[in-house]
């Protein structure tokens, strides 16, 4: 089955969100997407986490510069170049463990706190969390 969306697009960056985009610095895009076989679709977090680990190698970037970063979660439109906003996790991750405010379109929520290693990349320590998050979906 065919689902008319387009790829997903999972952008990082060092700093926290204050509502403009001036005080954080890119550090990675990932787009892509990932369709189960002969099931319902991926929720928003749990495809990113589907996509974030199958391409983390690829994507390996130094470890976050602060204690803070932001990731927001978007759909591309098929064939086009806006971007649909699905998702923001405001990250905190400090001494070894890291946790992040995930905000979308119903309240906000806090994730449970994960461990990650110092020198793991963003990308790992946001798979990590929504790895730690999604119990199993």
């Amino acid at each position: 089955m065919e689902h008319d969306v387009g790829p997903m697009l999972i952008e990082m960056y060092d700093g926290q969100f204050f509502g403009e985009m001036s005080s954080l610095t890119k550090r990675c895009v990932v787009e892509g997407g990932v369709t189960p076989y002969d099931r319902e679709p991926f929720s928003t977090l749990e495809e990113a986490w589907r996509l974030l680990e199958m391409c983390a190698e690829k994507y390996a970037t130094p470890p976050p510069r602060g204690d803070c970063f932001t990731v927001f979660i978007g759909r591309k439109e098929r064939g086009g170049e806006e971007v649909e906003p699905l998702v923001r996790l405001d990250l905190y991750a400090h001494n070894g463990e890291a946790t992040a405010c995930v905000m979308s379109g119903t309240p906000s929520w806090n994730t449970e706190r994960v461990r990650y290693q110092p020198e793991d990349s963003a990308v790992t320590i946001v798979l990590n969390v929504l790895r730690g998050n999604m119990h199993g979906e």
